[in-house]
């Protein structure tokens, strides 16, 4: 699903590369962007210079944008952010909930732009924002690239390129000193079980987690099992006998701590899983929720950092 094709012209050394095979998107820094409608074909132009009205509908771009110096006018309800910038933002307006935001909130507004992830935005929503000519620019958030790549981008919009060049290299750092403490070890044999109280399933390499454990040398037991562009699958407890990873990494669909001892209490119930050699080593362990259910955004320095102390102590 595309809300918009966007265009920035841009005269510096800055650079935008694919997260997929690293071609050169863009190379210099945004004056303006040009949003061409996907219905009518229209092209809207967003120049800088001024303050723009920005409203995110997830907790990772809320993030990201506030990591960089920005401010935004409308933000979504949610509990996955740092209690720091849940201070921040307290007094920004509150669109609802992610899955479901208020419409006729956003369109009081009057946004200059929308903010939020491909995986988010029901077309029912994008459509009701296109009626009322509410620009949204949808993006991926899908691997730790793509974390940099906003970033840049974002201090582009808010003319603090250099701020976001001190997160991306704060970011790096932690990176590349877990992956240098990584370096000749032998890697965990992982599997991450995503719960909810509906369904379960399992991370795939294209997910976000499935892209950490790739850059932490971990070996995601699960390769190809039929999963989508979300990057998960329908567990497979024969998959997690087949191959007998040494730890499982449980995320939950819910800030609630309880939900995760009703996962474990549930999956107990199941033959296979007593058998797996992680759960009789008892080394299952639940992610925390503000790291790992959403994308992490600015902390995602955290996330491997807590991933490192469990893959290799």
């Amino acid at each position: 699903m595309k809300a918009c094709h966007t265009m920035i012209n841009n005269t510096s050394s800055n650079e935008c590369r694919c997260s997929k095979c690293n071609r050169l998107l863009f190379k210099g820094q945004v004056k303006y962007i040009e949003i061409q409608c996907p219905k009518c074909s229209l092209i809207q132009t967003i120049k800088k210079g001024r303050a723009l009205r920005l409203i995110a509908l997830n907790a990772s771009n809320v993030d990201l944008y506030y990591a960089v110096g920005g401010e935004l006018i409308g933000r979504p309800s949610t509990m996955a952010l740092s209690s720091d910038l849940m201070e921040r933002i307290k007094d920004v307006p509150s669109i609802g909930e992610t899955p479901a935001p208020n419409i006729d909130q956003i369109i009081a507004l009057k946004p200059d732009l929308v903010l939020t992830t491909d995986i988010h935005l029901r077309q029912p929503i994008l459509t009701s924002l296109e009626k009322a000519g509410i620009l949204v620019y949808l993006q991926r958030l899908n691997n730790y690239q793509q974390i940099s790549q906003t970033l840049r981008f974002y201090g582009e919009l808010t003319d603090h390129s250099q701020q976001a060049s001190q997160v991306i290299h704060r970011l790096d750092s932690k990176l590349q000193q877990v992956q240098a403490k990584s370096k000749n070890k032998p890697s965990p044999k992982v599997l991450v079980v995503w719960g909810s109280a509906e369904s379960f399933h399992m991370a795939l390499p294209n997910s976000f987690i499935g892209d950490l454990l790739h850059r932490l040398n971990a070996k995601n037991i699960v390769q190809d099992a039929g999963g989508n562009a979300m990057g998960y699958a329908p567990l497979s407890l024969n998959i997690a006998l087949q191959t007998s990873p040494d730890l499982i990494l449980l995320i939950t669909h819910s800030y609630d701590t309880t939900v995760g001892d009703q996962i474990r209490n549930e999956l107990a119930l199941h033959p296979s899983w007593r058998k797996l050699k992680a759960v009789q080593e008892n080394r299952v362990y639940q992610l925390p929720y503000c790291l790992f259910a959403v994308n992490p955004g600015s902390r995602v320095d955290e996330a491997i950092d807590y991933l490192s102390n469990l893959f290799y102590q």
